[in-house]
């Protein structure tokens, strides 16, 4: 890639991801568009899979080169992003966003007449559709938002003035909330709905991530939880984990992944058995609001195993 389309590309990166909203300019890229959702759950982790298949409309005047689907504050676990060839998957925690952004080149040095960078070749051309978008969470589905873009040529300044005009119109934004077209979709939505030991004051010592009590999982069980989920001071050191009376706190480890502390069990590897599994934990911790009050939070979820 000649060096500068490589500036060019790294700065559609950055602009799609906020960082330099001001210096990128473009023309309209919010033409319509059409996206097609289906989610798969895995009943060894209790992961969903949210895919996405995406049609440029063969009216589209432009190619497609942008997708960015929304996500609500509290979706438990984002992970496991895949994207088609010629595009990049980038995710923002801080943003609550999913982005896939067509960024390859079969031709690094290629231009357009006039000079300009010239849309991906892997951009989706008007008529086309594509899938593989697609990543795993927790959280499970519910409706949401997602943004597309068409590509736009940058756009050349004639001074601070046509600078400032530009910057305030929303059309000539590279931003995909200010100029995208938005479609509801399926997407992870926050789920609340866990169980603790109906002790309100330390229940967020410990809280399990993707089990609650009479689940079932097949094959294998993932356990995720975390600790001090609302911020409190817990001791880790003093973390028990039993499963079926064996002391499993060992085999728990922390994960990047999961964003907790994670075991996988198996059969004939582990104290995990066919059928009823009761998995016990205790922690002790702070009780908040107060600067000495330790106290202990116990849990006990029974889950189902199916080889």
């Amino acid at each position: 890639m000649n060096h500068f389309k490589l500036i060019a590309a790294r700065g559609l990166l950055a602009c799609l991801a906020a960082v330099a909203a001001t210096t990128c300019l473009a023309g309209n890229r919010a033409q319509p568009s059409l996206l097609a959702d289906h989610q798969s759950y895995a009943s060894a982790t209790h992961l969903h899979t949210y895919h996405y298949t995406l049609t440029n409309p063969a009216g589209s005047a432009a190619p497609l080169d942008t997708l960015v689907v929304k996500l609500e504050p509290g979706v438990d676990v984002v992970t496991n992003f895949r994207a088609p060839p010629g595009w990049r998957a980038l995710y923002s925690s801080e943003k609550g966003t999913v982005m896939w952004a067509a960024t390859g080149y079969i031709d690094p040095n290629a231009e357009t007449p006039d000079g300009d960078i010239p849309p991906s070749d892997y951009a989706l051309a008007p008529g086309a559709s594509l899938a593989g978008f697609s990543f795993d969470s927790f959280s499970p589905p519910g409706t949401g938002v997602a943004i597309t873009q068409n590509y736009a040529p940058l756009y050349a300044l004639q001074g601070d003035e046509d600078q400032e005009a530009l910057e305030a119109n929303p059309e000539f934004s590279r931003l995909p909330e200010d100029n995208g077209y938005r479609l509801a979709t399926v997407v992870p939505v926050p789920d609340t709905d866990w169980s603790g030991n109906r002790r309100p004051s330390v229940d967020g010592f410990l809280v399990f991530a993707n089990v609650q009590d009479k689940a079932s999982f097949q094959g294998s069980a993932l356990i995720v939880f975390r600790l001090a989920s609302a911020g409190e001071t817990v001791h880790a050191a003093t973390l028990k984990a039993y499963l079926n009376g064996a002391d499993v706190t060992t085999n728990f480890a922390w994960s990047d992944v999961y964003k907790g502390y994670t075991a996988t069990f198996a059969l004939g590897t582990s104290p995990l058995k066919a059928g009823s599994n009761v998995l016990r934990t205790s922690v002790n911790g702070i009780v908040p609001g107060t600067t000495d009050h330790v106290a202990t939070d116990t849990d006990r979820v029974s889950f189902e195993l199916v080889p």
